[in-house]
This record gives structure tokens, sequence and C-alpha cells, in this order.
């Protein structure tokens, strides 16, 4: 269940879900090749995959589709948080068939609990309210990544302006899927990397059983299995990793960069001061999973004591950017395990 100010709009959309069930299929397809996560030591983002809609060809220039869609999981403590994103979907989107993959989250940690995957299409009115909001709710979507506790404070204000919006108006969703996932061993669906797919046709109503293949929606009506045409349809790719394909996040990519500027202008007390800063916001930050900050912390700590080689050598003119970065260490590396925050300050 989704607290916060921005439930209702989650609310409705389930609502809208709950009361289509016989008229849609959902399904989830698992990725075979992918493992489930255990709690605090991984992370979920949701991809638009593809999607269609067949009406779409009788809007002409007069509506547009817009997504809701997003990602809700415990974030901080037992607190639930909801990662949501609103927008006209890619260009793309008016081809049937197209691959899409596009983030509508971003990388989060998940700590456990149920996590609800949501996605809401929707017609838009050029001229109308919801048009507005497009364009206003699109404008913030690079505030949506880290740091995740403003993102998340964000994204709930925006889904309860929503939802007062779509009150106000009587808009529905055209087609629109909810699904929950917990972590293995708890019942029910698994946290899992896969795709889900709903379809705005029940299920005994498609004239032949549904398959994912090659990242992409297929039907069997007899003849082999082939893209999905004709249907509205939706296909929402669930990641599932453990670990970050972004480890040098911009807050503390800023307080590297702050601190060997201090240094190299031989400001050391602001230097001390910034490096400690850097170090223990990557060792308590919520952007990341908690086996995995103390490798970041480590990493910041390198490259900022990177900064010291600076002009230790007559004529070297190189530039703060010009250090390489240094590496990750690995989850197993032995360097990791009496580490501790007052350790890793005074190194």
């Amino acid at each position: 269940m989704i607290d916060g100010l921005g439930n209702k709009l989650w609310h409705r959309v389930r609502g809208w879900v709950e009361a289509n069930t016989k008229h849609v299929t959902l399904k989830f397809f698992p990725d075979p090749d992918g493992d489930a996560i255990e709690p605090y030591n991984g992370y979920v983002r949701v991809w638009l995959s593809e999607g269609f809609l067949a009406q779409q060809k009788t809007w002409g220039n007069k509506h547009f589709p817009a997504l809701h869609g997003g990602v809700s999981l415990t974030f901080v403590g037992n607190q639930q948080a909801a990662f949501t994103y609103f927008d006209r979907p890619p260009e793309a989107w008016t081809t049937a068939g197209a691959q899409l993959d596009f983030p509508i989250t971003p990388l989060v940690p998940f700590n456990g609990g149920t996590v609800e995957i949501e996605a809401a299409l929707y017609q838009v009115s050029v001229e109308g309210p919801l048009a507005t909001a497009v364009s206003l709710v699109g404008g913030f979507a690079s505030l949506m990544g880290p740091p995740l506790a403003s993102a998340a404070a964000i994204a709930d204000k925006v889904s309860s302006g929503l939802d007062s919006l779509f009150a106000a108006t009587g808009s529905q969703p055209v087609l629109a899927l909810h699904y929950t996932m917990i972590a293995a061993g708890g019942g029910g669906n698994v946290l899992r990397p896969g795709y889900l797919a709903v379809i705005g046709t029940p299920e005994q109503q498609l004239g032949g059983p549904l398959s994912f293949k090659a990242g992409r929606l297929q039907i069997d009506k007899g003849a082999g299995p082939q893209l999905v045409t004709g249907e509205d349809y939706l296909v929402i790719k669930v990641e599932c990793r453990r670990e970050r394909d972004d480890w040098r996040l911009p807050e503390l990519d800023g307080l590297i960069r702050t601190a060997g500027e201090s240094f190299i202008k031989g400001w050391r007390d602001a230097f001390s001061g910034q490096r400690t800063e850097a170090i223990a916001r990557a060792w308590n930050s919520t952007d990341l999973a908690p086996g995995d900050r103390k490798r970041v912390a480590l990493l910041v700590q390198q490259e900022i004591d990177g900064a010291k080689v600076l002009g230790a050598v007559p004529g070297d003119d190189r530039k703060l950017e010009d250090i390489a970065p240094a590496r990750l260490v690995a989850v197993a590396d032995p360097v990791l395990e009496d580490l501790s925050l007052a350790k890793l300050l005074a190194m």
C-alpha cells in the first residue's frame, strides 16, 4: 500500500486496472537469464520497452498519448516512496512494433517489502489542461534522478497534483497496468527482471498465446510467433541488477571536484572539511544499496586524494579532470572487511 501525498493517483490507476481486469490481458515474462535480487543487495529500474495505441490513428492532430508510470517501494526505513514519470512517449511510439527502451525511473535500491509497478496511457487533447500538465511535469525530468530523497518528494507532490487534475477533468486511462512484486521466499510474484505486458483485449479473444522473445512481445495465431499488430498494448521492462551502472552520482561528483579544487588552490582547511563531507555522504547515501556504500566511499576517498599528486612533480601541468578516476573495488575485496568510516577518513 502506497503512502504519501501522491497515493491517490496510484489508487486511481489501480482502481481502473481492477475494474477492467476482464477486458485486458496482463502477463509477466521473466527474463530467463536474470536472477531475483535480495533486499539491500540490488537495484530496480523501470523502462518503457514498447507499445502502441491502434486507435491513435483516428486522433489526428488534436490528441496525443501521455504515459504515467513508475515504481513504488520501501525507500528510507519503512516509508514507501513512488518514483514516477508523466510525459509524452518517445517519437518511435507512433510506429507499431517499435522497440523503445526508454527509462521512466532512476535506479532505486531495493530494501525489501513490496514493489509496485504501474503504467497508464492517457489520451491528451492538445488544447486541454492535461497538455499543460505534460509540458510542466516533463520539465521536471532532470530532477527525478539522484539524490533520490529529493526526487521522491518532487514525484509525490507532482502525483498529488496530477490526481487532482484527473479528478477535475474526469480523465481515465486508455490502457493501464498495476503489478505487485516481493522478495523471493515471501510468496506472491517474485521481484526479478522481466517484462510486464498489457493488451487491451481479453486473453480468450486474442486468437493465440503470447510470448516474449528477443525483447519483443509476440503472438502466435497459428502461423508461428509474430509481432503484435492491430492491438492497444504496453510493455514495461523491469530491470533488477546487483550493481549500479553509474557509481559517480552527481552529488558525489560535485563534492569530489570541489574538494580537489580546494586542495589545488592551497585551501587546506576547506579541503579537509569537503573531503570529510564527500566520504561521509557516500558512506551514508540512501541512493546506494548498503553493501555498496563502503565501496563507493572508498572510491570517493581515492578520487579526492588523487588530487594531491597534481603539481607534485615539477613541470606537471595536468588538471583535475586529467587524473584517471579510481576504480570501484569488488564486493569481496579484503580491503572492505574491517573498513570503517573513521579509518577511511584517516587514510
